[in-house]
């Protein structure tokens, strides 16, 4: 499941990034460089059968910060909608934002459960 779910996240920063990136946004595009990042060490941790690193720990840490970061820009673009009442435009972005937020945040959930368990098979 956590293998999936990496996979899945993977492809989900790339199609945001090819959806949303129109401006050079610098937060945007280092954090969905993270979350490509954290996933592809996630797999590979997966295969090797290895331990949590104090890396992981940090690319988790810095995905679950830009994880806020889209959250927050999430709640913004619906205050605007509300208040410009554009509702048409807003739900284009927050679909497919949404499900990739959705999926960071399990996966986040995945793999503290899956590197948890395996420490403590492992003692």
């Amino acid at each position: 499941m956590l293998k999936r779910l990496s996979y899945l996240n993977i492809l989900l920063a790339m199609a945001y990034l090819l959806l949303f990136i129109t401006g050079d946004n610098f937060l945007l595009i280092a954090g969905i460089c993270i979350v490509v990042a954290f996933n592809a060490l996630v797999i590979k941790k997966i295969q090797e059968e290895g331990q949590f690193s104090l890396i992981h720990g940090g690319l988790g840490l810095c995905c679950l910060c830009f994880w806020a970061y889209l959250t927050l820009g999430c709640i913004h673009i619906v205050q605007s909608a509300v208040d410009h009442q554009y509702f048409t435009n807003v739900w284009g972005y927050l679909l497919p934002t949404g499900l990739f937020l959705l999926s960071i945040l399990l996966h986040l959930f995945f793999c503290l459960r899956y590197f948890k368990n395996y420490q403590v098979s492992e003692n």
